[in-house]
């Protein structure tokens, strides 16, 4: 199936099921526990280990919302518009803005090995990778052979070049 331009993305979804578990452990379960602890069982060690999860779990969703992009955009034969997508109203990390076409040199398949000592498969990263200024863009995110085939079409009606790299997970 060809791609057709415009074509509009969103990697945001992934992002966003993680901050959301991070912050459902944290409403849900550590936070009542945390006072349950301290004010009906009185128990002040449970209350610190509570706390200490809680600060382990704010440091993890801290490096996940400034590292892992999050972007939604369209592609158009002459631009790609591309903004962070949000969480309740607060942008995640990604780039924003309008780049113009020839500001991209390649379209950029990443496939993804399994992890070896984890549960998980292969999947794949497409970017438009940028020249001169313009960012790098996380297209999708895909598994079982779905990103070759996107990047080659995006490849094809951006007129960009295609390339693939094998990266470790």
């Amino acid at each position: 199936m060809a791609v057709t331009l415009p074509y509009r993305f969103d990697t945001s979804p992934v992002v966003k099921v993680i901050l959301r578990g991070a912050l459902g452990l944290l409403l849900l379960v550590v936070v009542p526990g945390i006072l349950y602890s301290l004010i009906l069982s009185h128990n002040r060690a449970a209350a610190l280990q509570l706390t200490l999860v809680g600060a382990v779990a704010i440091y993890f969703a801290r490096l996940i919302f400034r590292n892992l992009e999050g972007s939604q955009g369209t592609i158009a034969p002459d631009a790609v518009v591309v903004s962070p997508g949000n969480l309740y109203g607060i942008p995640l990390a990604g780039p924003s803005g309008r780049f113009p076409i020839y500001g991209f040199k390649s379209v950029r398949v990443q496939l993804i090995s399994a992890p070896i000592e984890a549960q998980g498969r292969r999947h794949e990263r497409i970017c438009l990778l940028g020249k001169d200024g313009t960012p790098d863009i996380l297209i999708a995110r895909t598994e079982l052979g779905a990103g070759r085939s996107l990047a080659r079409d995006l490849s094809a009606a951006l007129n960009l070049p295609y390339e693939e790299e094998s990266a470790p997970y």
